[in-house]
């Protein structure tokens, strides 16, 4: 596993709060319910485009602990922003697992997604024999 990657890419995963925050998706081409899920499929591809080009030993391994990651940094910025914004709510405890099991499981979809790009890219790669 790539620690280091996994970190990058859960703080690059930001990207959709921190927007969010800012009100990117009040008005305007992202606006909800567009803006959220156009930034959700970059962040994915870029997740899955690191992975291929980096080629981590475990790439599954790897995007879920981005996910975890992100989690992570996600609920530390609800806490930092919960003092200045109303909308920076207090999260119950369950939602704290909730945050972190659907983040890994989606880590793993991409994951999974990224090893057989991997593979296929692999294959049409090898030496002519």
């Amino acid at each position: 596993m790539n620690l280091r990657l996994a970190v990058l890419l859960g703080l690059v995963g930001l990207a959709r709060p921190v927007l969010s925050i800012v009100g990117a998706y009040d008005s305007g081409p992202l606006a909800k319910p567009v803006g959220p899920l156009v930034l959700t499929a970059l962040v994915s591809l870029v997740w899955i485009a690191a992975v291929v080009i980096v080629k981590p030993a475990k790439p599954v391994l790897t995007t879920v602990a981005a996910g975890v990651a992100y989690g992570i940094a996600a609920i530390l910025l609800n806490w930092a922003l919960q003092p200045f914004l109303d909308s920076a709510e207090t999260i119950p405890l369950p939602g704290y697992f909730g945050i972190l099991i659907f983040n890994a499981v989606q880590g793993a979809v991409l994951g999974v997604i990224a090893w057989l790009v991997l593979r296929v890219t692999k294959r049409q790669v090898a030496p002519l024999r």
